[in-house]
């Protein structure tokens, strides 16, 4: 009996022990909470690309949306390049990070902040084609309407939306290096595009740029994946700290109220967003693709 007593513990010693699990959990917590205090009221620097108008909406709303969470921001614009070569410069940590489509490709190269980062506006696709070209697609009601046409869509090789148009069926031409060709290409009529699809946002600020090209006034092709923001390997701490400024972001509304604000073009002629007939897609199997 003595022996087993000599064993068992006594209320001092299972007090220290106690006081001791506590102060390393305490530690813990103030590591991690340093670790985010450590940014606080500090400056942060981006290195950040596109094209003009992808650059001038990234900045706004990573700006609002550190600043939202108590930081300073300043941005340098490294220039435009094309998606290839931009993800290049990612991986090396030439550029902080850039608004995409997820795929699998780019889920094991950059740090994903799995954040809708336009409230889905995105996924919203409108058509430039040739003018002169509207009466073709005025009697579509449906999806299979659509494909009975036969139109090739344009793509970039790198876009998220290559798949999901093959995953519906639905033709692609994916050009591979600079795809702003893709422009000349359907004004042309004889490169074997009929059609460029770009999101809401992004042909309402660019069907003045293209004077040769018309934006198709009746249909809005949907699916539900919104762009993520993919940040640099090289710096998993910025990563860290966008995910927790973009997810109060989203949980605030300050993501969708950035996106209405800095495109309301979407909603006035030619884009008339909110008067269109929705051809509803769906995602690859997978909701990845296997880029």
């Amino acid at each position: 009996m003595s022996i087993l007593m000599k064993k068992q513990p006594n209320a001092r010693h299972l007090i220290k022990c106690w006081k001791f699990l506590m102060l390393g959990s305490i530690g813990v917590v103030l590591i991690v909470f340093a670790s985010h205090l450590s940014w606080a009221g500090k400056t942060v620097d981006l290195k950040l690309s596109g094209t003009p108008e992808s650059f001038s909406y990234i900045s706004l709303i990573l700006t609002r949306a550190l600043e939202a969470s108590g930081y300073r921001v300043q941005i340098k614009n490294v220039g435009e390049f094309p998606t290839t070569r931009l993800e290049n410069m990612m991986a090396l940590g030439e550029v902080s990070g850039f608004i995409m489509g997820e795929t699998k490709k780019r889920n094991e190269r950059f740090l994903a902040v799995r954040v809708g980062m336009t409230n889905n506006i995105v996924g919203h696709r409108i058509l430039f084609i040739p003018k002169g070209t509207q009466h073709e697609y005025e009697h579509v009601r449906t999806l299979e309407d659509f494909r009975l046409l036969g139109k090739v869509a344009g793509m970039g090789d790198a876009w998220a939306d290559v798949a999901i148009w093959r995953a519906n069926k639905l033709p692609v031409y994916a050009k591979g290096g600079n795809w702003k060709h893709l422009y000349s290409m359907v004004v042309s009529s004889q490169r074997g595009v009929d059609y460029l699809s770009r999101g809401a946002q992004e042909i309402a600020k660019e069907w003045r740029l293209y004077p040769d090209l018309e934006v198709e006034q009746k249909l809005v092709f949907v699916y539900p994946k919104d762009h993520i923001l993919y940040v640099t390997p090289k710096d998993p701490e910025l990563r860290d700290l966008l995910e927790v400024a973009l997810l109060k972001a989203e949980a605030s509304g300050l993501i969708r109220e950035t996106i209405r604000n800095h495109y309301p073009e979407m909603y006035q002629f030619p884009v008339n967003l909110q008067n269109r007939k929705v051809l509803q897609l769906v995602l690859p199997r997978s909701h990845i693709d296997s880029e």
